[in-house]
């Protein structure tokens, strides 16, 4: 384990391409132990780049990736982090329990997975379906079986895309509690979300993206100190934009 004064997870002036396209652009960010940080904007602001390089599915034109002090690409940095993509694909044809057992040995089997899977499988309804294959279930039921994955490993670092996308009201607040009981235990957490107001209850420190550049980051009450605002859906709107949007459309529903 890395020294206690080592960030788990610090990006430093990443930038990434796709061509001609610049998805992320000398993008810093960091999170300590047992902090949930959430990343927010609009579609295309590079959100999801940012989570996969972190999580060392994209590798970064340039800048820094370390995880508890290790380069990203390190085995080690890798066997402390676990991720949740925004639409788990490629386990199809396995089932729930397959896919867990999978999960665990891919992580050297690490003591107490298989107790803690069971019971968030019985937290998220889905221990009745331990024999269901995955592609027989919904999208928010395969990302809810990839979130017991990640969450019964404990990992020191946590990075979830587009947090609470296709999940239900009940499975948003277990997600919630879940997340911030494991960074209660020392979890650094970073989310991706779309969702505002479920971002401002989950997340004590935010950044705000937009074409691929942090706008603006901080708590969530001092973001809102800042833009004057009294939700961060109202940070949002003040610092990406959308108020001239927000009148063409009552302009348009008020054309009787």
């Amino acid at each position: 384990m890395a020294p206690h004064d080592i960030k788990p997870l610090c990006l430093t002036g990443v930038s990434k391409s796709f061509g001609d396209l610049r998805a992320v652009h000398d993008v810093s960010l960091f999170v300590e132990r047992g902090e949930v940080v959430g990343l927010v904007g609009p579609n295309g602001c590079g959100k999801s780049t940012t989570l996969r390089v972190a999580g060392g599915l994209l590798q970064a034109q340039s800048g820094d990736v370390r995880i508890l002090g290790f380069s990203q690409p390190a085995v080690e940095a890798r066997r402390t982090m676990a991720y949740v993509p925004d639409a788990p694909t490629g386990f199809e044809e396995l089932t729930i329990a397959e896919f867990l057992q999978l999960y665990a040995a891919a992580y050297g089997r690490p003591p107490g997975f298989g107790p803690r899977a069971e019971q968030l499988l019985e937290a998220f309804h889905l221990h009745t379906r331990r024999g269901t294959v995955m592609s027989g279930l919904s999208n928010g039921m395969r990302r809810l079986v990839t979130m017991v994955g990640a969450f019964a490993l404990q990992p020191e670092v946590l990075i979830v895309d587009e947090a609470t996308a296709a999940l239900d009201p009940e499975a948003i607040i277990l997600f919630r509690q879940a997340v911030q009981m494991l960074a209660a235990g020392g979890t650094a957490v970073l989310l991706a979300s779309q969702d505002l107001n479920a971002a401002e209850r989950t997340c004590a420190r935010v950044y705000l993206l937009r074409h691929g550049e942090v706008l603006a980051d901080g708590s969530v009450e001092a973001l809102k100190r800042q833009y004057r605002a009294n939700s961060l859906e109202d940070v949002f709107v003040s610092a990406v934009g959308g108020g001239d949007e927000r009148e063409l459309v009552r302009d348009a529903l008020r054309a009787g």
